[in-house]
């Protein structure tokens, strides 16, 4: 099992998304629901977290939830679309864009259908471009464009399904290290192959390592862009390609940190060696930022994900309210609870010394789901958190 594979699903499928004012086109298909019938004869019309008036074409039921063409941008006019059935909805969409027909487009449809997302025409447009080879990799690209509220631009989706690379990312750079290593020699690519065979080490858990450690991965994340593209600029053929898919990797873990003013999310994707053991490190950081810019660390939460020898796959979630400290390992190593029980007096120790509480330490068993394959981490939700690995 790939280390960086890993699916956090939320309760109703929550997603974080960036509460931005939607805009637009004439020809957008969008799903809403009538939450009110003003005097004017306009709508309020919830379409998705938001609440926009529109100026309606039909007559229509305060409570009714509609599918809508627009037929003018400014101000909003909507034509009510006949009601069709559930599993002719995604067919109906697919006819209407153009798009490619196979399952992974009619599954993503029929995702967007269900969170609220709207058709927008030119994004469909680089959808039917996206969905030709109608592969899990694009299907979940797009998906994290729209949950992120990202453009629509090949760059951008390109570096979405360059995080879905099939090698952990010790893998890759250690691949692309040993390419480099049986060329000619040439200085930056040189420089880049070392770059890449070292890796941040952890040699102890304690708050004081784990902290430098972190500080340690942020310096060389930065270092490496820059590296990255000069080495691009300078090679050729394979080589090339590969120096430009781990560029993009890189980029998409920018991508998915987004900061929403008080709320700040980060998400970052290193490789670590604890001992001998090499592994992929996944953190996933939720909080609120304080009005001198600095994070707020009394209430946050912060997601793990990483194989280590013995545990083999684990995650680790962690909320923290008013300094107060929850722990959710999960993980289905045998008798685990007992060894975590045993080394809570010692973590609660070293958090006290930093000022924080611990509460409780839960060690849950995540479910097995044999006939679906595991995705990327998804972005937070304001929900619950349902664990399948």
């Amino acid at each position: 099992m790939n280390v960086q594979w890993l699916r956090t699903l939320f309760d109703e499928a929550q997603t974080n998304r960036l509460p931005k004012a939607p805009t637009f086109h004439i020809g957008d298909i969008i799903h809403g629901k009538i939450e009110k019938i003003n005097e004017d004869r306009t709508a309020l019309v919830r379409i998705g977290t938001h609440m926009l008036t529109a100026h309606l074409q039909s007559p229509a039921k305060e409570g009714g939830a509609y599918t809508f063409q627009v037929q003018q941008a400014s101000p909003l006019l909507l034509k009510m679309l006949p009601q069709t059935a559930k599993t002719a909805d995604e067919e109906s969409v697919i006819r209407h864009f153009r798009l490619p027909i196979n399952e992974q487009t009619k599954a993503l449809v029929r995702w967007m259908i269900d969170q609220s997302f709207s058709f927008k025409t030119n994004d469909m447009a680089s959808l039917r471009q996206w969905m030709q080879t109608g592969g899990e990799k694009e299907a979940q690209a797009i998906k994290w464009l729209l949950m992120h509220d990202l453009p629509f631009q090949d760059d951008v989706f390109r570096s979405l399904v360059a995080l879905q690379h099939d090698k952990p990312l010790y893998e890759q750079r250690m691949m692309l290290a040993q390419m480099i290593e049986r060329l000619p020699p040439n200085e930056t690519l040189t420089k880049l192959a070392s770059f890449l065979r070292d890796m941040p080490e952890l040699s102890s858990f304690s708050p004081e390592r784990v902290y430098q450690l972190l500080k340690q991965v942020i310096k060389q994340q930065d270092e490496s862009f820059s590296l990255l593209q000069s080495a691009a600029a300078e090679a050729t053929g394979e080589l090339k390609e590969e120096i430009v898919s781990l560029f993009e990797r890189m980029k998409a873990q920018q991508l998915l940190s987004t900061s929403d003013a008080p709320l700040r999310h980060l998400f970052t994707q290193f490789p670590l060696l604890i001992g001998t053991h090499a592994t992929d490190v996944t953190i996933q950081w939720r909080g609120k930022q304080r009005e001198n810019g600095k994070i707020d660390t009394d209430y946050c939460r912060m997601l793990f994900y990483l194989t280590m020898a013995t545990l083999k796959e684990t995650i680790v979630d962690v909320h923290i309210q008013q300094r107060i400290v929850h722990i959710f390992v999960i993980n289905d190593t045998p008798h685990l609870s007992s060894y975590v029980s045993a080394l809570e007096p010692s973590l609660k120790k070293q958090l006290a010394e930093h000022g924080y509480t611990l509460s409780t330490v839960h060690v849950k068993v995540p479910e097995r789901a044999p006939t679906k394959k595991r995705l990327l981490v998804e972005p937070f939700s304001y929900k619950g958190v349902d664990y399948r690995i």
